[in-house]
């Protein structure tokens, strides 16, 4: 039996040559991306939680700032304040970018954008999680050595300083291609 051999079972036809059957029929090659149900569940979930982050951060970032944080140690309002203004970082950048990803299901703003946009995520994410880490630290020194308040804010700021050059650093990568191309397309 000579000739083309494919994934489909091959049987003797009654003039004596091999036809070929296929298991199934094979799928279109590309799909039109479309705006299905789950995706508007997505949204839909992604417009709640952003108000209600946007409501709740901003809330506690006016009470600490201008507010009742006198009430605070001294050494924790820029702790409050960072893990604040992170999570409205969070809140302004990465929820609405997924939300139009989720809507216009794919990208128009062009690559520079598409780069920039990237970077302002992942600083985001960086900086929330570093300074979760940094209250964490913080949280974990009190508990440890109670009575070594008087240097919690020196200390404090400087991991808050490690921590948002740290996401910053960590993020420069998306930043330096999208400047890159920039200068290549001039």
């Amino acid at each position: 039996m000579t000739g083309n051999l494919s994934l489909g079972a091959s049987t003797p036809a009654q003039n004596g040559s091999v036809s070929v059957r296929t298991a199934s029929p094979s799928p279109p090659l590309w799909e039109a991306p479309s705006f299905t149900v789950a995706a508007k569940c997505r949204v839909a979930a992604i417009l709640v939680l952003f108000v209600f982050a946007a409501v709740s951060n901003l809330s506690v970032l006016i009470s600490v700032c201008w507010g009742r944080g006198y009430r605070l140690a001294k050494h924790l309002r820029p702790l409050i304040v960072s893990l604040s203004s992170a999570d409205l970082l969070m809140t302004f950048v990465v929820m609405p970018l997924d939300a139009i990803w989720n809507i216009t299901v794919q990208w128009y703003a062009g690559d520079i954008m598409c780069k920039l946009l990237c970077f302002l995520k992942l600083f985001a994410m960086h900086s929330a999680a570093f300074i979760l880490v940094v209250v964490s630290l913080d949280r974990y020194w009190a508990i440890l050595h109670p009575l070594d308040s008087l240097d919690a804010g020196l200390r404090n700021r400087r991991m808050l300083l490690v921590a948002w050059t740290l996401s910053l650093l960590l993020a420069s990568p998306q930043m330096v291609n999208s400047i890159c191309d920039a200068v290549e397309q001039t």
